[in-house]
């Protein structure tokens, strides 16, 4: 009687298996998304021969990755953006851009 019972309940679940679906995940109205193509790293110095978005913290330069903007809690405070490094949230950063440093030409 026990197994009958484990069976039906088994094979009401697979039933109902097709009319479950995954919920979306939660997006701060007003959010962006925006992905570097470069891989990503840290450094402690920009090289002057680079050229393009990193974000500073902590005295350390993060580069490639992830970054959001929006409005995040963190730890009780809000903060306007967030990076995404090594799998892990960084906030309370600042987001920029380094332009490539040229040789002088006129010398």
């Amino acid at each position: 009687m026990k197994s009958k019972l484990i069976l039906m309940c088994l094979a009401g679940g697979l039933t109902m298996a097709p009319l479950l679906k995954a919920e979306p995940p939660v997006v701060v109205p007003g959010s962006t998304t925006t992905t570097t193509v470069t891989t990503h790293g840290v450094w402690t110095t920009v090289p002057e021969d680079y050229e393009g978005d990193y974000y500073f913290y902590n005295n350390h330069y993060y580069y490639g990755g992830k970054r959001e903007t929006g409005d995040f809690e963190w730890e009780g405070r809000h903060y306007k953006d967030r990076y995404e490094h090594e799998g892990k949230w960084i906030y309370g950063g600042k987001w920029d851009h380094h332009a490539r440093k040229h040789a002088d030409r006129d010398k």
